[in-house]
């Protein structure tokens, strides 16, 4: 059954600002919204190599600096798997200074990963070919852009959503039944910031050294708007069992049987679930930027699985006043990857994190 406790908010505050420098010596500090330990060790020995890492610096517009940073995940006993994280980023969109592009998608089931490298591709043709967004009209007329893309509650995000998944049925050589994407999209217009998402990926913005402000929902089915249609489509929404005990997160089912268990509400692929009500189409959130505002934070669910917004907010502010994007980027995947390693040994999820500088 659907539980009725109340989950921990999206949003936190670190008590002062000279906190964020105490952030390793506070070894037994927890603070997780997915009850894990804040504790900055490990029981293994197995390094984390990162797969890419990049950052790069547009002085001319809003966003000063930012870096990527993805790492392929472990399987049991330590061996490395594929990495189903994609990542997509467009700066400077159209040669505009103050138009651009960042998403993640993060797949899961057996072909997770052609799945989300489909979807990658599909948005990259459709940024790379849409005639408005690369027309003489739109280039640096930021008024413009916004207008095209907010218009009509953000259809022409929504329709491209379903349009990606239209093409991924059609694609025969990924077994998309059982497999499919998160994917979120944060676009920077000028001040603005227009945030599309399915899945459990997710972003924050910080504005005042300690102010936490989500920009994207978490898709999951024990959400009330959520389990109203899942429930209506006849799925249950229900924990796994082990040893008579309820674990985990809450999961998708079709009635009376024991598939497909996926704990998101919202995916692109999935098709088996799709039927059960899950939709790819994304919830979309509007956020401006002021002068108040200094990061904002993407990050894949891996990371969220063990780490709570404050976590994050922690560890890019040992590097925000030295504005040093890159090492905030890799710290964030680098101490997620420890928390994994210190609760499952050996068992890593792909960790991927965008972090841009403002």
């Amino acid at each position: 059954m659907i539980s009725n406790n109340n989950k921990e908010s999206n949003s936190g505050k670190s008590k002062n600002k000279n906190s964020h420098k105490n952030i390793i010596k506070e070894k037994n500090t927890t603070k997780s919204s997915n009850n894990t330990s804040s504790k900055y060790k490990t029981k293994s020995n197995h390094k984390l190599i990162p797969d890419y890492i990049k950052v790069n610096s547009l002085p001319e517009g809003r966003i000063k600096s930012y870096s990527y940073y993805s790492n392929t995940g472990k399987t049991l006993h330590g061996l490395q798997k594929i990495n189903m994280d994609s990542y997509l980023i467009l700066p400077k969109f159209n040669n505009s200074k103050d138009f651009n592009i960042f998403c993640i998608m993060d797949g899961h089931g057996p072909d997770g990963h052609f799945v989300s490298y489909f979807i990658k591709k599909y948005f990259l043709s459709f940024f790379k070919t849409n005639k408005i967004l690369n027309s003489k009209e739109s280039k640096n007329n930021l008024e413009y852009i916004y207008y095209y893309l907010q218009k009509d509650n953000y259809s022409l995000i929504k329709e491209t959503y379903h349009k990606a998944e239209k093409e991924l049925f059609k694609n025969k050589n990924i077994d998309s039944n059982f497999s499919g994407t998160s994917c979120i999209i944060l676009i920077q217009i000028g001040d603005k910031i227009i945030c599309a998402n399915v899945g459990n990926s997710r972003a924050i913005m910080v504005k005042n050294y300690d102010r936490i402000i989500p920009i994207s929902i978490d898709d999951t089915p024990e959400l009330p708007e959520e389990s109203e249609r899942i429930l209506k489509y006849g799925g249950e929404i229900v924990q796994m069992e082990e040893n008579e005990f309820e674990i985990g997160p809450f999961r998708i089912w079709k009635k009376g049987e024991k598939y497909p268990g996926l704990n998101i509400s919202r995916s692109i692929g999935d098709f088996v679930a799709t039927s059960l009500g899950v939709i790819s189409t994304p919830n979309v959130i509007e956020k401006y930027i002021d002068k108040e505002t200094q990061f904002i934070v993407i990050a894949s669910s891996g990371i969220l699985k063990v780490m709570s917004n404050t976590d994050i907010l922690d560890i890019v502010m040992l590097f925000y006043p030295n504005g040093n994007c890159k090492e905030a980027s890799r710290m964030i995947v680098n101490e997620a990857g420890k928390f994994w390693l210190s609760q499952e040994e050996y068992i890593v999820d792909d960790l991927t994190a965008i972090v841009i500088f403002f």
